[in-house]
């Protein structure tokens, strides 16, 4: 289910060992990229865990090209058996500090968000800190692609679930986070939606976010969400696929960041958890075939 007017202007391969990366403007480099991407390795057929993650801070080029590439090391913490350790999927949001996922952070083998601190010239993970959801008991699964939209001194205000949609507000410092936004916006059946990326479009005044749509475990399609400045639907497009899909089915597609530049969109796109592209949009293009709500 692909819309022939947001197809990509076009793709670039990341020439590169692993999947799931986030880019943001280098900050020394200009028209430079700094990135992290997840890998993992198998440890052990028969016990936990049996996967092991890493995560490689990249400084990638003008054209998308790796220039460096060197494992950001975990600090000293305090881990429990689990079917997979270490950080995996962290999402960059400046050049010292990245959201990620931690799986063996407690007993319950659950995904626990966190906020990491890191030096990227050392590279060396500093601090984590645990983000504390205070959802209701009844919350059927812990969500784990929560995305940054905006911040400020002291809070992250972060889309943290799609069906409904919800964003919390994180305090920096103690991780602790609460509601400040609920809508019904979805009336799917036997479908889930997970997150993928967001932006803050600062000339639109407006977020755009990309997720997922999910069938019993299945990849179906993306869709893009567009929302006003107070976390309110504002449009959505059709479903759509990054990727030609082989045969009928569509290949997994994991976007996990969004950047624009002179009205061109970057998503940077994992297929399979083998490859890793870059899709260049033209961002009018996506907001034109975005349908406004009136």
């Amino acid at each position: 289910m692909e819309h022939p007017s947001i197809k990509a202007l076009r793709k670039i391969r990341i020439l590169h060992e692993g999947y799931n990366m986030s880019i943001i403007e280098h900050p020394d480099h200009k028209n430079h990229y700094l990135a992290t991407i997840r890998d993992k390795h198998n440890t052990s057929e028969f016990d936990y865990p049996t996967i092991e993650n890493v995560v490689y801070l990249v400084h990638l080029d003008t054209s998308f090209q790796v220039l460096e590439s060197k494992q950001l090391k975990e600090p000293p913490r305090k881990k429990y058996e689990s079917f997979t350790t270490g950080l995996e999927d962290c999402r960059l949001i400046t050049d010292s500090m990245m959201t990620g996922v931690l799986l063996d952070n407690s007993e319950h083998w659950v995904p626990e968000m966190c906020l990491c601190y890191f030096n990227r010239h050392e590279h060396e993970i500093n601090k984590i800190v645990v983000f504390n959801t205070n959802v209701k008991d009844d919350e059927p699964k812990p969500e784990k692609n929560w995305l940054v939209l905006t911040r400020n001194n002291n809070k992250f205000f972060m889309l943290y679930s799609y069906d409904p949609l919800r964003v919390m507000s994180v305090d920096i410092d103690s991780g602790d986070s609460h509601l400040i936004h609920f809508q019904k916006i979805f009336n799917l059946e036997n479908c889930d939606v997970h997150g993928g990326a967001a932006i803050h479009l600062e000339k639109e005044r407006k977020f755009l976010a990309v997720v997922r749509i999910v069938n019993n475990n299945n990849y179906m399609f993306s869709m893009w969400l567009l929302l006003n400045e107070q976390y309110k639907l504002q449009g959505m497009s059709t479903g759509f696929l990054f990727s030609e899909p082989d045969n009928t089915t569509p290949r997994y597609e994991m976007c996990m960041s969004l950047l624009e530049k002179n009205g061109v969109l970057f998503a940077s796109v994992s297929l399979d958890d083998k490859e890793l592209y870059i899709y260049e949009f033209s961002l009018e293009a996506i907001l034109e075939e975005t349908s406004y709500y009136k």
